[in-house]
């Protein structure tokens, strides 16, 4: 069995030592290791020995975690998202002891956007997006009716702020917040919000509605055996119709791309939409790989509007994948955990 290092946040590994479920299913890491001849190595960075070349990580023995020290992996697979300098610096050093996909990258909204934006045929699926200042807001106001501000590095909807004109007033909308301004208050209202720190603000598309309310997509884009970008599965992600956020997380609900496709599109228009979603996202994928040469592994938010035109809305390094799982999309879900692992035994 080649081992393949994994590398997770230590809640992670914590939980599941302690039987709890989390949205990192490592059975199917431990499956799809079986099926290629693999064994995964579970670690946090943290439990790396340096000096002898070593990690203490966890493997799967008789229907449980064993710890087990073990060389460091050849190939690993990094899942762990950190501002922590210490375990940065742990993901870079072990990016020197061998293949490891998914370094360091930058996750800053605004200077993702600028990179892509670089690439003129990807221009069509970005939404206008700048910097957060107070006339940057008022301009943006004039030409949108609806906008989203973001703080720059965040994940689950934490922060977000989504904001209508509604006549001469504004509905300021957020996971805890519902108001309904002036010009003036909102203004006001939304640099408390922002409270000197560095956020976006998103233009917001006019996307497809299900049953009443928007959805966005999550698509998972991975290399696997081909060592190509593809796409692993479409799942949607229904706002919840109080703070109007599709995050799961944040009241959200996950559906079958097929099931909400059947309401708005014709069966052959809807193999047409998600092709041209397939397709967009693996430019997007390319594009972003040229900042950063060990992506291998990518969940995208995107939307669509009522003509099936496709658009970004954010990309994220780490996928939790779990939207695949809240959907019934079993064989999804496990295709997001085999295809990386396909990827990684590549490079034996």
């Amino acid at each position: 069995m080649k081992p393949i290092g994994i590398i997770l946040d230590w809640a992670i590994i914590e939980g599941a030592l302690k039987g709890k479920s989390n949205y990192e299913n490592l059975m199917y890491y431990v499956e799809s290791g079986r099926r290629l001849g693999m064994e995964p190595i579970f670690f946090h960075p943290r439990l790396v020995n340096f000096a002898t070349g070593t990690v203490r990580g966890y493997v799967w023995q008789n229907n449980r975690l064993t710890p087990k020290r073990v060389p460091i992996p050849p190939v690993m697979h990094n899942r762990v998202l950190s501002g922590q300098a210490t375990v940065r610096n742990g993901i870079k050093r072990l990016s020197k002891h061998g293949k490891l996909f998914n370094g360091i990258v930058v996750r800053n909204k605004e200077a993702v956007h600028r990179m892509l934006w670089k690439n003129a045929q990807l221009q069509r699926y970005l939404p206008h997006t700048v910097s957060f200042t107070r006339q940057a807001f008022i301009d943006m106001l004039g030409k949108y009716r609806v906008l989203y501000v973001k703080p720059v590095v965040g994940s689950v909807g934490i922060g977000v702020a989504r904001i209508e004109r509604d006549g001469d007033r504004y509905r300021f909308t957020s996971s805890k917040i519902r108001k309904v301004l002036t010009k003036p208050e909102l203004i006001a209202e939304t640099q408390r919000w922002v409270k000197g720190r560095r956020f976006i603000i998103q233009e917001a598309i006019a996307l497809a509605k299900y049953n009443g309310q928007t959805f966005d997509l999550r698509v998972s884009v991975q290399k696997g055996e081909s060592r190509q970008w593809g796409v692993s599965g479409m799942v949607c992600k229904v706002a919840n119709s109080q703070n109007k956020l599709s995050n799961l997380s944040r009241g959200g609900q996950a559906e079958p791309i097929d099931e909400v496709f059947a309401t708005l599109f014709t069966k052959e228009q809807a193999e047409h939409v998600k092709e041209r979603i397939r397709m967009a996202a693996i430019a997007i994928a390319k594009q972003y790989e040229r900042n950063f040469r060990s992506l291998a592994d990518l969940g995208m938010d995107m939307g669509v509007d009522h003509q099936g035109n496709p658009y970004l809305i954010e990309v994220n390094v780490r996928d939790q994948r779990y939207s695949f799982f809240k959907a019934g999309e079993l064989e999804m879900f496990k295709r997001t955990y085999h295809t990386p692992m396909a990827y990684a035994r590549t490079f034996y």
